[in-house]
């Protein structure tokens, strides 16, 4: 009922309540708890009956985890390194006690050992407007990146003991007012350690000691108005975060202050003819050189661009633009698996769209320029590829792209672009 942007007993034109009807069924879709949901009203002429019908996911999965020590699967790839392979459960409760909680207990082997518990409480209060979250757990890895050096980040991997150990716990409090509008704050605590080899190999990985302690404070705000947040068509999307690393009570060469903002917008041009774009940008405090461990720039999460999913170009301040033209292959086409039994699962849907694509990105670094010769220099991708949604959010990208140093890839992701 809380998603319902209309109440019993209201007084409304018939085309109003369509037209709410509609963005209702996007509120209720985009909560994550529903495979499908329908809207539909009865024919009177003073009261009319709004019937509601939604088909309900499967909330428990004992995940199991499969994955690379990288940062994307393409980087995996680029090395074949099995032994860079992680493995364990991930226990997802995602409708949690029936009030669309999250639930996450991780327990990680191989590669990175990780063990964490993930709460979230969407609505604390009656009118179900402020939410928390907690979050908190330890990682320990082999292996770190010390250094980039080619817009390639150089490992080093400890044959005794972790490389790396960090001791992680976040609080956070959200404020949704409305349908469309997020508020967050949240504020954390690290307890990193790492071997002084890493010094050895780069000193200006660290500058105080092996062993950090620091706060984090965060603020973030939302604008939500995409039909389908998992692969938007239709809408538009903005958020903006502000960010404190470091407050001087324990070491002070961490003292990081940062800014982000990203807008998004879906077009539909023409029948089965698509367009999105994103604009993006980043800055932060440049007046003194932080430790590499605080390394920012394109590559890493959530600023990245298409084409240079091998590379990262550390930085300061970065700008990003993304734009593709889609079309559609197969229309949101729902069928019915008649030999599973379960309502969760039987009722599914596929869709399939071509895209052509082009990104660019600038990257302004006063550091390390020498050891990172893609900064301080306007870098863009073009190339083409197929993207397959499902039901329960699975989006699968197959892309080809080349880029400005005339580099060539096929790729593979499980997000939107956009």
């Amino acid at each position: 009922m809380r998603e319902l942007e209309f109440d019993i007993g209201s007084i409304l034109k018939l085309s109003v309540l369509d037209s709410l009807m509609v963005k209702s069924q996007q509120n209720l879709i985009n909560r994550s708890i529903f495979n499908f949901v329908t809207i539909t009203r009865s024919e009177g002429e003073e009261e009319v009956d709004v019937i509601v019908k939604v088909v309900e996911r499967w909330y428990i999965w004992p995940v199991p985890i499969l994955q690379f020590a990288d940062r994307n699967i393409n980087a995996w790839i680029e090395k074949r390194d099995l032994s860079r392979i992680n493995f364990g459960v991930d226990l997802r409760v995602d409708n949690f006690r029936g009030r669309m909680e999250g639930l996450n207990v991780i327990l990680q082997f191989g590669y990175d050992v990780k063990a964490e518990l993930r709460w979230s409480i969407p609505y604390l209060t009656d009118d179900q407007v402020i939410g928390m979250y907690f979050d908190g757990g330890v990682q320990l890895n082999h292996t770190i990146a010390y250094q980039t050096v080619d817009n390639k980040e150089q490992f080093f991997t400890s044959t005794k003991g972790y490389a790396q150990q960090n001791h992680y716990s976040i609080v956070g409090l959200t404020l949704r007012p409305k349908f469309n509008f997020f508020h967050g704050i949240q504020l954390g605590f690290n307890h990193l350690t790492f071997q002084d080899t890493v010094l050895s190999l780069n000193p200006d990985f660290a500058y105080e000691d092996t062993d950090y302690n620091y706060f984090s404070l965060a603020y973030a705000f939302k604008l939500d108005f995409r039909d389908y947040k998992p692969y938007p068509l239709k809408g538009y999307y903005f958020d903006v975060s502000l960010g404190k690393m470091g407050f001087g009570f324990f070491n002070k060469d961490v003292n990081r202050i940062s800014a982000n903002a990203s807008f998004d917008q879906y077009i539909k041009l023409y029948h089965r003819w698509f367009f999105a774009y994103n604009v993006a940008g980043q800055i932060s405090n440049n007046n003194q050189q932080l430790p590499y461990f605080i390394k920012s720039g394109l590559g890493y999460h959530p600023n990245n661009i298409r084409g240079y999913e091998l590379y990262v170009v550390d930085g300061q301040q970065i700008a990003i633009f993304k734009s593709n033209v889609k079309f559609e292959i197969l229309p949101r086409t729902t069928f019915q698996i008649n030999w599973i039994k379960s309502t969760k699962f039987r009722k599914s849907f596929i869709a399939l769209y071509a895209n052509l694509f082009f990104d660019m990105s600038y990257v302004s670094d006063v550091y390390t320029e020498e050891l990172n010769p893609m900064a301080n220099q306007l870098l863009y991708a073009t190339g083409v590829g197929i993207d397959i949604i499902t039901y329960y959010d699975l989006v699968l990208r197959l892309e080809y792209s080349i880029n400005k140093q005339g580099y060539t890839g096929f790729f593979i992701n499980f997000v939107s672009p956009i």
